[in-house]
């Protein structure tokens, strides 16, 4: 079954590099997936799956098995989501909230999950091999629009004198009475998992506590942390049960074998193909 992803990266003619959701779902599944690839138009495939691209024309006229797959809530910025997921053959989403959410709207085909998971070989050699003996330097990443998950979190850091740098496409600005140390680095890939890795801990506290939005976000920020070695505090407490370097090369060596057992790309390969392979022997 020779298959192809349709980028939201290229179809909005982004850089290469530039959209994580489309490295996260796409790049790292068909850089280990020997029937998959980017799509090229004019070549033949016998499956596609649309990343977050809503194409009437080539959903209506292509004649292969059609899989649409969401990371995002687009409804909510009034996208016709369903009308897509209707003319697919399957649905895929980055979290069980969207699936479930989905199904309430679309019958008689399969929408399941298939999670953001972790290519191994990119974050490897960024690895955090040492940890310092107290927390002083935190770290978050992102677009910037989502520094909303984590306004609630800096005054707990300036009250810690615990430094924060951002990593995002744009720079965060903190009112003038907050006396937090802020670095702001552009977002780069892969300069990010080093940029991480320089860090105590990652700020990520649970965004679908914050509102109706963040309650469909995937993992995947969380995922990379744990991959790079580097803990992550969801709530404030937390950096008390992260403040010995013992207790975070204790929480870094768990959450790092979780990777490796639940977390790796090649298991979203795998779930991709049984997908695919059951749509067909049902034609």
């Amino acid at each position: 079954m020779k298959t192809a992803f349709v980028t939201f990266e290229s179809q909005s003619n982004r850089p290469r590099g530039s959209v994580g959701s489309t490295r996260i779902r796409c790049r790292w599944l068909y850089d280990m997936w020997e029937d998959a690839e980017d799509y090229q138009i004019g070549k033949k495939y016998d499956a596609l799956i649309f990343q977050k691209v809503y194409w009437d024309k080539m959903m209506e006229e292509f004649k292969g098995i059609k899989i649409m797959d969401l990371c995002d809530p687009d409804w909510m910025q009034g996208r016709d989501v369903m009308k897509y997921c209707n003319m697919a053959d399957a649905v895929v989403t980055s979290t069980q909230a969207l699936a479930d959410y989905i199904k309430k709207f679309v019958k008689g085909k399969p929408v399941i999950c298939i999670a953001d998971r972790v290519k191994m070989s990119e974050h490897e050699p960024y690895r955090k091999k040492e940890h310092s003996p107290t927390i002083r330097k935190a770290v978050w990443f992102g677009y910037l629009h989502n520094t909303v998950y984590i306004e609630a979190v800096l005054r707990h850091l300036a009250k810690r004198g615990i430094s924060l740098t951002v990593i995002a496409d744009k720079a965060l600005c903190v009112p003038d009475d907050l006396d937090l140390e802020l670095k702001n680095v552009g977002f780069s890939y892969p300069n990010v998992h080093e940029e991480i890795a320089k860090a105590d801990v990652a700020i990520m506290p649970i965004a679908g506590e914050v509102d109706l939005r963040g309650s469909f976000k995937s993992n995947n920020k969380t995922l990379t942390c744990w991959a790079l070695g580097v803990p992550v505090v969801q709530y404030p407490d937390d950096f008390d049960k992260l403040a010995t370097k013992e207790s975070r090369e204790k929480y870094a060596e768990e959450h790092y074998q979780e990777i490796l057992d639940n977390w790796t790309v090649e298991k979203s390969v795998q779930e991709y193909k049984d997908l695919i392979g059951g749509i067909k022997r049902k034609d």
